[in-house]
């Protein structure tokens, strides 16, 4: 088995360009590790463990048949797993193999108690470095509802005799909602559960009250505030929330995306997938937050439909009334917890990074890289750069 230092992000990736440069100079490329544990860390009451298979083994078995787009093929298969949000938030009597709970959370002064654990998220990052952002609302069964798994068996094609994930390590996430597979993280090296308070910069207004407007912040191209004027000369949506109320309004993703509003979310080309990392958070005039990732909006991956509504249009209604000029909506949840009334800002916000591991093959690597940088820089002075 390779042996496995920490990087944090800027070293990984000069670690693995390495890689591929001993790939291209030697002919031999090396494989990342195939995990058989993970890490998990952050506000759960198991903060600090290592799990392993039976450990996940030990929740109740969920078989799902997921179809997704990775590249340019379809996949068509089942998976078998613990349930995310019974691995996460499961408590210890219940089952003390998992997170044993996710922690309660303390909202700030003077703002609501309720629905404070859709604020929190959790990135899971493979042995690779890849990672992905889920929120805790999208998962949570009163809410989004979305089965995700951390999956130890798979069955191609569906129904066949199950395996093992073979190079994909002994744990991957599902997201059986979504359209494309970059949700699907392999090879599980860690899991960290956040609370999305700690990164927001918008705070409530003293004394709440009915909103006027809203800003757009964070990772965005054209950051700005919007009143009622703004949205109503956006495109307009209307939507049936699964309750029968309907509303009409702007898109959130048109809004985060369109070029008279936000413009686009800003990425890291260099990074696969990089916006599956984000996420976004919307506050209320009286502090009240929620988030959405940026995985469970985007048309290519779980293209949920979120509405930045103007006006409930219910029986004949219009306007808000008491929730302001604009309010969140999410027509397909459960309970509307995550319906942000008197909107004072949305914020497009990244994950913290997270270490991973890197094969001692990149370190040795880049320990000769180094060596060579030296005596160069001896000999011809500060121009010296290696490059492969």
């Amino acid at each position: 088995m390779l042996s496995r230092t920490w990087f944090g992000s800027t070293s990984v990736r000069s670690a693995l360009a390495g890689l591929a440069c001993t790939a291209l100079l030697g002919g031999v490329a090396h494989a990342l590790p195939v995990t058989d544990s993970f890490f998990l860390n952050g506000l759960v009451q198991n903060s600090g463990s290592t799990v392993n298979l039976a450990d996940l083994q030990s929740f109740t078995p969920v078989t799902q048949t997921v179809t997704y787009q990775a590249g340019s093929s379809t996949v068509n298969q089942d998976f078998t797993g613990a349930l995310l949000y019974s691995f996460l938030n499961d408590p210890n009597s219940s089952n003390p193999n998992g997170g044993g709970g996710l922690l309660p959370l303390t909202p700030p002064p003077g703002t609501p108690m309720q629905q404070q654990q859709n604020r929190m998220y959790v990135v899971t990052t493979g042995s690779d470095g890849y990672r992905a952002v889920t929120s805790i609302g999208e998962i949570r069964p009163t809410f989004g509802n979305t089965p995700s798994l951390i999956a130890y068996q798979q069955a191609n094609p569906p129904g066949s005799t199950p395996t093992g994930l073979g190079n994909d390590g002994f744990a991957r996430t599902t997201a059986p909602l979504d359209i494309r597979g970059g949700r699907y993280v392999s090879n599980i090296f860690r899991m960290d559960v956040f609370d999305s308070l700690s990164q927001s910069q918008i705070n409530a207004i003293p004394g709440g009250g009915l909103s006027q407007s809203f800003a757009l912040a964070g990772q965005i191209v054209n950051p700005r505030s919007f009143n009622l004027a703004d949205l109503q000369a956006l495109p307009q949506t209307t939507i049936t929330t699964n309750g029968g109320r309907t509303f009409t309004g702007v898109s959130l993703w048109s809004l985060l995306t369109g070029a008279a509003a936000g413009g686009g979310i800003i990425t890291d080309p260099n990074v696969k997938n990089d916006i599956l990392g984000k996420f976004i958070v919307a506050t209320g005039s009286d502090g009240f937050k929620q988030i959405y990732s940026l995985g469970e909006l985007d048309p290519s991956f779980g293209a949920k439909s979120i509405l930045v509504a103007l006006s409930e249009t219910t029986g004949g209604g219009s306007g808000l009334g008491t929730a302001g000029f604009a309010r969140m909506v999410v027509p397909t949840d459960g309970a509307a917890g995550r319906w942000v009334s008197n909107l004072i800002g949305l914020e497009v916000l990244d994950a913290p990074l997270t270490p991973v591991p890197v094969p001692a093959a990149a370190i040795l690597f880049a320990s000769g890289l180094g060596g060579l940088a030296l005596r160069r820089f001896r000999r011809h002075g500060s121009r010296s750069i290696v490059n492969c």
